[in-house]
This record gives structure tokens, sequence and C-alpha cells, in this order.
């Protein structure tokens, strides 16, 4: 059984991205999910490499900014959920 430290914030995010990386592998039939989904996880991505380097605020109000930027067609869509999710939980971590 994998531990999984609810309470580190880069194993967090890197949950993340391997939760969006699987939603992209699933939804091949859907072009403009594939594509929302492939611009999200490059995006998604960038932050994991450089997270390490950003203080606390900084993460939270770069993954913020991901989420705000994304298409208003997809604002229910489960993925962006987890990405509110991580949003939150990253901010109760740092308070």
């Amino acid at each position: 059984m994998t531990f999984i430290n609810w309470s580190d914030p880069e194993e967090m995010l890197t949950l993340l991205v391997e939760y969006v990386s699987d939603e992209l592998s699933q939804a091949a039939h859907d072009r403009g999910r594939t594509e929302f989904l492939t611009d999200l996880l490059e995006e998604l991505a960038a932050l994991e490499n450089d997270f390490g380097a950003l203080s606390p605020d900084a993460s939270i109000a770069a993954l913020r900014s991901i989420h705000e930027a994304q298409p208003g067609e997809f604002l229910a869509d489960p993925v962006l959920v987890h990405v509110e999710a991580c949003i939150e939980e990253l901010a109760r971590i740092n308070a």
C-alpha cells in the first residue's frame, strides 16, 4: 500500500497531474476535452516543475490562475473540480 501524505503540497500537485494525465488517456473519443486536458496538463506540469521554487502563496496563485484561464464549457468538468479542491487544500495547509 502506498502512503499518500495529504499535507505535502508537492505530492498533492503530483497526484493532480497524474489524475489529469489519466483523464486525458481516457478522453480520446472527445476531441474538445482532449485538447482542454492536453493544455491543462501542460500548464500543471510546468507548475509542478517550478513548484519547489515558489512560495506557498505564489503556488496557490499560479494554480488559481491556471484554473481561471480554462474554457467556460469545462468549468463543471471533474478535472477542474479536482483543481479547485487542490487549491482549497493548499490554502488550508498554508493557513
